[in-house]
Order: structure tokens, then C-alpha cells, then sequence
């Protein structure tokens, strides 16, 4: 019997393995047309002269308020230059970023057909994490200098937690987030619960969409701070259950479990080896589990209660 269940358990797990290089080699075939806009290079590389032919050729980086003082301010500024030196230094060519964007473009096109390409402009922004990728009126903006390395000297302002994702590793992920979180700004369901959900939903397609992406380069966490995770599932799940965390309303429970942090607050010893958002890492759990029996289209996972989704899940927290 143990080797029939075996041979079981062997034969669905090829079966889903082929289904999910059929569906790649469908992905593979979908055709997007992306213009990449190496501003970066554009600008810091041209005379003086020739700065009037980049503002024609990249009118959006140029607000009406900006003076021609000011731009050639901005590009002769050393800190900038020196900054353009790193990027170049990290970023020879773009090669294998035009090739995960690509990838992750046609990831999300095969699932939504109406999805507008935009422009991939490179630019330089002066080392601001909340300028690391913008996206507006189908341009999508990406500071180089916010990836060169956890361990580049530009980031000592930043905390540990936060420069890990500060690598060539994190583009395309945060590309993704940033276009996911761009259609889904909020949920409706402000119980803890369903602010956890939610946020795994949206890991879930930043996943779908950055294939083979682990949960580790999701979160941003560092290997100790995973294995963490990973093996306290199950005493986190019984600590919100036990706590009556799941349907409260409290503001205060987005700050301890679930916004970018160094660590989530318990308000216990556990805290300082905890990693930060085990709130979301908890809710990607769930709604994995989730669509491991069901299958949904990212709006359908999307536009699903959290209950429905915690309910049919089957949900059991690795112990």
C-alpha cells in the first residue's frame, strides 16, 4: 500500500510539473513590444551641447518648472556623477534586466491581455528608496542606484533589513509589486485578517508573475530571518488565533505584523529574532494553500473574500 501512495505522490507531482512548463512555453510565446528608455546613460553622458536633444527625446523627464540652470545643475552635481559611475560600474549593459522585465511582462499579459506595456525609463534618483520604481500614465520609472549591492557604501544611512533588497535580484520583483499594487491599491476587509490575506494575494501574483522567485526574495528576507519563519508558522498562526487577532479592527496590528520592519512585535523576547510583515508571509501561506485546490484567475483570486479563502483552504501551518 505505502508504495502505491508513493508512486501516487510521484506521478501527481510530475503531472503538475509538466502542466507548468506547458503553461511557460505559453507564456514564452505571447508577444509584447517594450520600448526601454536608458535615461540614465542619455543624460549623464551628454555635453552640453547636446542636452537640448535629450530633453526632446525624454520630454518626461523634464518638468516645465525645471530651468536649463537647474538641469545642467543636476547632471554636473558630483554626488550624481559619482552615483552614475557606480550604476555603470553595477550595470555594464542591461541585458539581463531587459530580459526578466520582459519575461515578467508577458507573465502578466498572459493573464490579463488588456495590460498596457509601459516604458522602462532607467534614471538616477539620488539613493531614495521611495523612489526605487515609480509607475505613472504608463511609464515606469526605475532608480539603477537604488541596486547596486546591500553592501555599497551609498547605503549606510540604511537599515540592514531594508538594504537587503537593495540587489540586482529585487528589479523585476519590485517591478512587479509595483504594477500589482498599482491595480489593487486597498482591500475592503480591514479586519487583521483580512489585511493579511490581501497581501498574500499580491505576493502570490508577484510570484505568478516572477516565476521561481522564492518566498525569501519576496519579503525581502535575509536566510536566518526565513528559517525563522519557516519554523515558527505554526506558533505565529496559534498566536493571533489565541489572541483574538484575526477580526479585530485595531490600526496598531498593520504596524506589528505586516508594514516593512525589522522585526514583528509581539511584545515578547521572540521579537528580536522575529523578522518583519510575518503577517503577510502567514497570509502568502493561506492563500497558496488556497489555490493549490482551486483554480482562479488572479481577478477571481483577487476579488475573493478572505474568509472564502481561509475556509477552503485547508490551511495547516508547517510545525
Amino acid at each position: 500500500m505505502k508504495k502505491w501512495i508513493g508512486l501516487s505522490f510521484i506521478i501527481s507531482i510530475l503531472v503538475a510539473c509538466t502542466s507548468i512548463d506547458k503553461k511557460e512555453e505559453e507564456i514564452a510565446k505571447v508577444k509584447v513590444a517594450v520600448k526601454f528608455a536608458m535615461f540614465h546613460d542619455a543624460f549623464f553622458t551628454s555635453s552640453i551641447n547636446e542636452l537640448s536633444n535629450v530633453k526632446e527625446e525624454y520630454p518626461y523627464m523634464f518638468p516645465s518648472q525645471m530651468s536649463d540652470s537647474l538641469i545642467l545643475e543636476r547632471q554636473q552635481d558630483t554626488i550624481q556623477q559619482f552615483l552614475y559611475k557606480q550604476v555603470k560600474h553595477v550595470y555594464p549593459t542591461f541585458k539581463k534586466q531587459k530580459k526578466e522585465l520582459i519575461s515578467l511582462f508577458k507573465h502578466i499579459k498572459y493573464y490579463d491581455n488588456n495590460f498596457p506595456i509601459p516604458v522602462v525609463v532607467t534614471d538616477i534618483t539620488g539613493v531614495s528608496y521611495q523612489d526605487r520604481i515609480l509607475y505613472a500614465n504608463n511609464l515606469l520609472l526605475i532608480s539603477l542606484d537604488m541596486y547596486l549591492g546591500k553592501e555599497h557604501e551609498v547605503y549606510g544611512g540604511y537599515p540592514e533589513y531594508l538594504a537587503e533588497t537593495f540587489t540586482p535580484d529585487y528589479i523585476a520583483i519590485d517591478v512587479a509589486k509595483k504594477l500589482i499594487e498599482t491595480k489593487y491599491k486597498f482591500s475592503r476587509d480591514r479586519t487583521f485578517l483580512g489585511q493579511i490575506i490581501f497581501e498574500g494575494k499580491k505576493l502570490y501574483l508577484t510570484q505568478l508573475f516572477v516565476p521561481n522567485t522564492t518566498d525569501k526574495y519576496l519579503l525581502g528576507y535575509t536566510n536566518p530571518k526565513m528559517e525563522w519563519a519557516t519554523k515558527n508558522e505554526a506558533p505565529v498562526w496559534s498566536y493571533f488565533i489565541k489572541n483574538e487577532l484575526l477580526y479585530s479592527n485595531d490600526a496598531k496590528l498593520k504596524q506589528r505584523f505586516v508594514d516593512v520592519a525589522p522585526f514583528s512585535k509581539f511584545y515578547m523576547s521572540i521579537d528580536k529574532d522575529s523578522p518583519g510583515q510575518i503577517g503577510k508571509y502567514i497570509g502568502l501561506q493561506i492563500v497558496k494553500a488556497y489555490m493549490s485546490k482551486h483554480q482562479k484567475t488572479p481577478q477571481e483570486l483577487m476579488e475573493l473574500e478572505a474568509q472564502t479563502i481561509l475556509n477552503q483552504s485547508g490551511f495547516k501551518p508547517k510545525k
